[in-house]
């Protein structure tokens, strides 16, 4: 039973976000079609351009200027030439701490992947539609820019001021964007919480319903190190074990697809594990209930458990080698061989632990290993919130039904760490729902043919929408 909107608006402005009355919700009305039709406008727009290797003003650009249409003053700051970050502002009456709406706007390179449609321009095919950006992370950035630019037309009345930021170099650390902004213009984002992506939900294999909603409150860090064996170099035609190098990273990198990091579970995600737990096959199910409950895993258990990479990431960190660099010609033999190792790091783990793992494994001092870029910030969990959980619960329900509410552990990295390391509350919402399925074949994200349902488009634009409006006004 919803309660209606003018109450939970009072209940929103009365009480603190800790302690949401448990039934606080919204009416949840169907989300209005044009809201639903600029943001597949916006999503259409965002993915022809390009921003793969930066160019992330060039999709800002065009956003500004509609924002500018609708009466608001964006701001667009460079980090770098080219390298974008938009953020803009709705006011509210100022009784309750800013929400931030928050999106990154650059993608995954395409090269060497075979593509079926073309990779900058959306797609729909069989249901599905296609283009790279539409998982991650132009799609949920289309949603915010839609349901931002409906509050501002109808001129909302607003309890909370809403931020909207788009920002640049998510996939490549978040150095030129969230980062950037959080460091140079910390008061453009500050805010008591903020939506970004990283709200895992899965949907059955068919498609045909959503299994469960996800709020994502915590994730692994993002690190890479670059790995170096070094010689004089010289003609091809003369090699001599001082000067080939490259067997001797070959054997550093075996040694690293080698290693594994010690299993265990975080407390905050068993819900989460249990859940893929069911799904897994009976020897990987055995050993994801064990693992929680006693150290080490048995060999064999251990085995199942590293053949199922969705459910393997979730109990350890994981390192892989994923960019490698030789010689700039076949006749040449190299000074330096260099590999690109990326590891995942569980939330109670180091980068510099990881890499004192990754040195003692390879045991090679002539093998140097370093970490690349400042990307290996980590972020505590967002705090559990009994109220606010329940406020989305209950959101969620109306476009999902029957879909239970789970905290999923994200394995792979987002924005939110820089905020939850300035104590805003980031949560990771639903954007898109995927199945399993979906993720190993590649076309969830990152891989060929990046695609979503296009029946699910629609609801997640109206959950977005709802979230927002129950939250900020």
């Amino acid at each position: 039973m919803y309660v209606p909107a003018m109450l939970c608006s009072a209940l929103l402005l009365l009480l603190p976000l800790t302690s949401l009355a448990a039934g606080a919700a919204s009416t949840a009305t169907p989300v209005p079609a044009r809201v639903v039709e600029e943001a597949r406008q916006l999503l259409d727009q965002m993915v022809s351009v390009d921003s793969s290797h930066g160019h992330e003003t060039d999709v800002l650009t065009p956003i500004a200027e509609r924002l500018r249409g609708a009466g608001l003053n964006p701001q667009l700051l460079e980090s770098a030439p080219g390298r974008g970050n938009l953020v803009a502002r709705l006011r509210g009456d100022g009784t309750k701490k800013p929400l931030l709406l928050l999106a990154h706007v650059d993608v995954v390179p395409v090269e060497g992947q075979p593509w079926t449609v073309p990779a900058f321009k959306t797609t729909e095919k069989d249901g599905w539609l296609y283009g790279r950006g539409v998982n991650d992370d132009k799609g949920q950035a289309a949603m915010f820019i839609a349901v931002f630019l409906e509050l501002a037309r109808e001129k909302a009345k607003l309890h909370r001021d809403v931020i909207l930021a788009l920002t640049s170099g998510e996939e490549t650390g978040g150095g030129p964007g969230a980062a950037w902004l959080v460091k140079n213009h910390p008061e453009l984002v500050d805010s008591e919480l903020a939506f970004n992506e990283g709200g895992l939900s899965r949907m059955s294999a068919d498609g045909a319903k959503v299994e469960y909603v996800g709020l994502g409150a915590t994730e692994k860090t993002f690190q890479s190190y670059t790995l170096t064996a070094k010689g004089p170099g010289g003609h091809s035609s003369m090699p001599s074990p001082k000067s080939d190098i490259v067997p001797r990273l070959a054997k550093a990198l075996i040694k690293v697809g080698e290693l594994r990091f010690p299993a265990h579970a975080l407390p905050s995600v068993r819900e989460h594990l249990e859940v893929m737990a069911k799904s897994a096959k009976p020897e990987v199910g055995a050993a994801m209930k064990e693992g929680p409950r006693r150290k080490p895993l048995t060999p064999a258990e251990d085995d199942a458990l590293v053949a199922d990479p969705p459910r393997n990431a979730l109990f350890r960190t994981t390192c892989v080698t994923t960019m490698l660099q030789g010689s700039p010609q076949d006749n040449v033999l190299p000074t330096s061989a260099v590999a690109t190792v990326n590891c995942r790091v569980m939330p109670d783990e180091t980068t510099a632990g990881t890499r004192d793992r990754l040195v003692a494994a390879i045991g090679d001092p002539a093998v140097t290993v370093e970490e690349a870029g400042g990307f290996g910030t980590s972020g505590p969990e967002t705090p559990r919130d009994g109220a606010f959980d329940a406020l989305y619960a209950q959101v969620a329900s109306h476009y999902f039904p029957g879909a239970p509410l789970l905290h999923p552990f994200a394995a792979g990295a987002s924005d939110s760490r820089f905020l939850r390391n300035k104590g805003i509350r980031a949560y990771g919402v639903v954007g898109s729902p995927n199945s399993e399925e979906e993720a190993l074949a590649g076309h969830t994200a990152h891989g060929p043919d990046e695609r979503r349902l296009v029946k699910w488009f629609a609801p997640c634009v109206g959950f977005v929408r709802e979230l927002t409006r129950v939250v900020a006004m």
